[in-house]
């Protein structure tokens, strides 16, 4: 082998190692790929990836029991119907009343001052046709003569105009009374849901309001 032989192979040897030593640098100076403001690098697929696990709807973690009433209910009818529908739910329950002022619609009247003046004022409505009366018997307006009890005020109001123009000075006032309202106490352990919804829309009026557990209020297992 010539001596211009082995310069060359030597010369490609080092060509090929200078190169193979630029192509390293060239890799570890290298920067990442640019980003948009904001946006987050492409993750490596090779890593693992975390799943969110949504609780299912209505899921509660509550771990004590909640207390609560229902009312006013208007009879005593539906508060025991009451009871039944949540008596299967609770863990306590009980029915109790309260008595309260309430309005029971209109009420038209004629006042007078004494039980003879009251009587002389039913005869004069009888001999004009007039049937639906009595005299109060006692109370802040004893001896008053009703005409008509209503629910609706433009009734009540029509009722006053029909007494007024036979010559008589029908009074209108609001008709209150003292009556009972119905409510159920109960408890509810973690868990149960109790059919309330149902209760509540039978009853216009009546809601269901929370109660502290340790109220003072009887709340019996036994029922009513």
């Amino acid at each position: 082998m010539t001596m211009n032989a082995l310069d060359w192979r030597w010369i490609g040897v080092g060509l090929l190692a200078a190169n193979a030593l630029l192509f390293i640098l060239g890799q570890l100076g290298s920067e990442p790929p640019p980003t948009r403001d904001g946006e987050m690098p492409a993750l490596d697929p090779a890593l693992p990836l975390a799943e969110l696990v949504e609780q299912p709807r209505g899921q509660s973690d509550a771990t004590s029991a909640s207390c609560y009433t229902i009312g006013p209910l208007p009879t005593l009818l539906a508060q025991q119907r009451a009871v039944d529908r949540l008596r299967s739910f609770s863990s306590q329950i009980a029915a109790r009343q309260t008595m309260a002022d309430s309005d029971r619609g209109w009420w038209v009247y004629l006042p007078t001052n004494s039980r003879s003046e009251a009587l002389a004022m039913t005869r004069r409505l009888a001999e004009r046709g007039v049937e639906d009366y009595y005299v109060v018997a006692g109370g802040d307006l004893e001896n008053a003569v009703s005409v008509g009890l209503y629910e609706k005020i433009d009734n009540a109001r029509q009722r006053q105009r029909q007494i007024r123009a036979m010559g008589f000075d029908a009074q209108l006032e609001v008709r209150r009374e003292n009556a009972p309202q119905f409510w159920v106490d109960y408890r509810v352990e973690p868990g149960e849901s109790p059919p309330w919804r149902f209760i509540v829309r039978a009853s216009p009026g009546a809601q269901r309001l929370a109660l502290p557990c340790s109220d003072t209020r009887p709340i019996d297992s036994n029922g009513a």
